[in-house]
This record gives structure tokens, sequence and C-alpha cells, in this order.
């Protein structure tokens, strides 16, 4: 680990995805681009095949008349859902994609509200698109993705015969190519509005910032941001990218393909670094640390990027115990994913990484720590929210997208994220506590403490808990000391006054972040 920055990474401007697509394939040509099972057998598909299966699929949905239209796209993550995606925008429409683990009303809403005409899903999820039939929504085309190899030996033949309409279709780089929902519930989902330029201008950037090893495993989900953005770089870099289809085949895709990089949620970090723990047992040096990790991951695992939800600087540290190296990224939907993220060979535990390349950032009203409110501005940021001018115009300050998020940036440029402004606490004496701040050093100080959330009672700090011990009620008995004893590490005005033990973990999203919602109050 180097203590000193180091230049940017030098790799290829694009401005659209389209332009992604033909770089990697000329770059990469019969290189491995995608490894992923089909039944019994593993399946790998080149730079270039993956080029020919984009254009003939593209082909096919002009054909069909789909044309500057929304198609959504449910389904795990597969060969057919990446193909999906490219083939939709790069032909000039807007994807939609859709949270897989979304109950059937709300893929409904979301369907609705993005006025989506056409819906491609895998056969997983056919219930779905039977449900959206039998409630009349004005979907015109259901495509099942298990039909998508007939559509592209169909464009295969189009273009054969002289068909070129997708070829000379220019990409607007300006326009909406993406519509992705910051929620799903009803009445409250915010389609953000993403252009080629916002999405390919943030992977560009984020190329520059981090290279992206040889061999990778997708896991998190494509229609999270997180996870297709590691997808874009790792095509980027020519990665050979394993799909994992379901956590339960992870353990098994690790030891079969041994990556050299990942992209993780700090909940997956955290799991497995405990299992790590476990089966080191007593003996937690770290040649046994090494070997319990190489017998997890496969043995080659140098870099786990971290993305969206806080990462505790504890789990940063304890993979350094065993050389694998955690990058962690800061962002939003509405900056096209990312803001900032750690470099391979500069990186900070703690920190949100370094400011990414096609980002501007500005801490607005900073108190007497430097912490204020996160501004961006930059070619990664939306165009807006979709039929919802109020709330874009909200959202912005000028050209400044305003994060909701509370930061500060360090000397070195390594930005830090204290919490939500929505959650603040302000103190009577004007002093302001941020919750999420503090969680974590609770989580950090009282090991038994498995989730917290801090929150205003009156005039008082409170702190509702979930005990991770199958000794509850001991340690119940000792949770009022060991807050006291917390107390002590913390200034005055931060004192937890009041405790909560909750006997289930806190409600979450399907991103697994806990819904603070009737927590508590915010303000004393």
């Amino acid at each position: 680990m180097k203590n000193e920055n180091y230049p940017l990474y030098k790799v290829e401007e694009i401005g659209n995805l389209k332009e992604l697509v033909n770089l990697t394939a000329a770059k990469y040509g019969d290189k491995p681009a995608f490894i992923f099972e089909r039944g019994e057998k593993t399946i790998s598909v080149s730079y270039r095949q993956f080029k020919s299966d984009v254009d003939a699929l593209g082909t096919s949905l002009l054909d069909m008349g789909i044309r500057n239209a929304k198609a959504a796209v449910l389904g795990e993550n597969s060969y057919e859902w990446i193909l999906s995606y490219f083939a939709v925008v790069n032909s000039g429409n807007v994807i939609v994609p859709i949270d897989k683990e979304l109950p059937a009303a709300e893929v409904k809403n979301l369907v609705e509200h993005s006025e989506t005409a056409v819906f491609i899903y895998s056969g997983t999820y056919s219930d779905i698109a039977e449900y959206l039939q039998e409630n009349g929504v004005a979907v015109s085309r259901y495509v099942n993705m298990d039909s998508l190899a007939e559509l592209i030996e169909k464009g295969e033949h189009l273009i054969s015969s002289g068909r070129n309409d997708y070829f000379e279709h220019e990409v607007d780089n300006n326009v909406p190519a993406m519509l992705s929902y910051t929620s799903g519930t009803t009445g409250s989902a915010k389609g953000v509005m993403l252009s080629h330029r916002n999405i390919s201008s943030e992977a560009v950037a984020i190329c520059k910032n981090t290279r992206f090893l040889e061999r990778s495993v997708l896991v998190l989900p494509l229609h999270h941001a997180s996870g297709f953005l590691g997808l874009l770089c790792m095509s980027y870099y020519g990665s050979a990218i394993k799909i994992n289809s379901s956590l339960k085949k992870l353990l098994s895709d690790f030891i079969a393909f041994k990556p050299c990089l990942t992209v993780f949620v700090p909940l997956l970090i955290e799991t497995l670094l405990k299992q790590i723990w476990f089966m080191a047992g007593e003996n937690r040096s770290k040649e046994r640390l090494k070997e319990c990790a190489g017998s997890l991951f496969g043995g080659a695992l140098e870099i786990i990027i971290s993305g969206g939800a806080p990462l505790d600087k504890k789990l940063v540290e304890g993979y350094r115990e065993f050389d694998i190296e955690i990058l962690n990224a800061y962002g939003l939907t509405e900056c096209s994913g990312i803001i900032s993220i750690g470099r391979n060979c500069y990186n900070r535990a703690g920190s949100g990484g370094q400011i990414v390349s096609c980002s501007e950032v500005r801490i607005v009203n900073p108190d007497e720590n430097g912490h204020g409110e996160i501004l961006t501005k930059g070619s990664h940021v939306m165009l807006g929210y979709y039929k919802n001018e109020q709330a874009t115009a909200e959202a912005f300050d000028g050209e400044w997208l305003k994060t909701g998020d509370i930061g500060r940036i360090d000397e070195d440029g390594f930005l830090y994220i204290t919490g939500r402004k929505k959650n603040m606490i302000l103190l009577s004496n004007g002093k302001n506590v941020y919750p999420e701040e503090l969680e974590f050093e609770l989580l950090n100080y009282i090991p038994y403490i498995k989730e917290a959330v801090v929150f205003a009672d009156g005039n008082t700090i409170a702190a509702e808990v979930f005990l991770d011990t199958e000794n509850d009620l001991d340690c119940a008995l000792r949770l009022d000391g060991d807050i006291m004893r917390f107390n002590q590490t913390q200034a005055s005005y931060k004192n937890i006054g009041r405790s909560v033990i909750r006997e289930t973990e806190f409600p979450k999203t399907t991103t697994k972040k806990i819904k603070r919602q009737g927590l508590g109050t915010v303000n004393i």
C-alpha cells in the first residue's frame, strides 16, 4: 500500500454505450467476456460474440417496431439480462431496470408510471408478466428472455440480408437512455432519467480511478447502480466476467473461477468475514486467515469494491489481515451511481474514496469540523426525475445536485460520509448529531449489538438496538453499563440517554438498508 497519490489510469474516452460495445469487441476480440451456466454446460462468450449478439438483438427489436419506446427488464443476473439492456439502449430505446425482489403490485406501479411499452422478463418471473396482463397494464409486447436466442437468429438473418438500420442509428448521448427507480413503494417512486453521456462518462471516470482486474465475478443485482456500473467497468478493462445467478452458488463460483476482483455490498462483506473467522477458529494468525480466505474465495481475490451502503472501516482493516483490499464507493442513483471510489494503491479505511474525474463536489455550510451537505455537479448528474418537475427542482441548487448526505473532504481529497441530512439531530444548544456516525461507533464499541438506530426522543438521544447473540438476557443486563462506558468515549452532547432492545431485526429495503421511518423524531 502506497501512502501517496498517483496519476489516474489512462483509458479510452467514449460518448455512449454503443461505443463501449464496439470498443471492447475491437480491443479484446475473442477474449472471454461472459462465463455462465446453461443447464449442465458452462458457456463462454467472447467480446466479439457479445457485440454480434447485441447487434442482432437490436436489429430484431427495430424490426418488431420497438422504437423510441420504454422497455422494462426483470430477471436474475444473466447473459440475457445484459443483452437486453444493451440492445434496448443502443437501438434508441429506454431501458427500465426493475428490482426483482419487488412484489407484483409494485412492479405494476413502476411499469405504469414509466409508460413501459415492452416488458422483457426471465422465465422465473413469468408470474409477474401474467399478473400485468391480467390486470390490464398497457404493455404492447411481452418478451420472455427464453426467446432471445430466436430473436438473435432472426436479427442475424436480417443483417445478412442487408438490414442495417441498427448500425445506422446514431445514439443521442444527451436524451434519456435509462429510467432507474429510487423507490418501488406506491406513490413515492421517483424515476431517475440517465442519458448515455451520464452513464458512459461515469464508467470512464471510475476506470481512471480504479483498475479492474482480469477475472471478476458479477454478484450484485444488475438493476442496482453498483451492480451495473461494476459490469461496465469490468468490461472496459476486458475482464473475464463470471455471472453469478444466485447467492447460493456464490462460493462455488469463487472456488471454480478464482476471481481477482468482485463488487459486494457491506452486508455480504461482513457475513463472509465472519465465516472466515469461524473457519480460522482460535488461530487468527495472518497465515491462517489467508488460508481460510483462499479456500473461501478461490485463492486469487485481491480487491473487493463495496457499494450501496455505508462501509465500516473495521471491515476494511479486517480484510487487510489477509491481503484483500476493499475499495469503498459512494454515490447515488441520481448521479449515475458513483461520486467517489477508493484507488487500488491509495485507499483510506473509513472514507468513500476519492472523487471521480467527471464529478465536482462541494460541502455546503460546513460546521466547525468541516461537515456539511454534499453537493455535486458534472456529466454524471441525472437529467431529472421522470414526470416530476417539482421533485427535480427541489433536488438542485442551480446546477448542483443536492445529495442529502452530510460529509467532509480531508486534506488528501478523501470524501467521508457522516449521514443523511434528513436524519440529522439538531440539539437545543445548536450542536448537530449525525445518527449514522454514532451508530457506527456504537456497533464498533459493543460487539454484541448487530444493528442500531440512533434517534431523538424528546430531549434525549436514544438508541434502538438488535442484539447479535444467543444469550440475549445476559447481554441485555450488560447493555446499560456498556452504553455508559461508550458515552465516556464521546463528546457529552452525543451521549445516549436511553436504549431500547428490539426482538427482531430492523425492517429493510430491497437493497438491505434499514428503514428508519417511524423510529423517532429528529429534533430536540
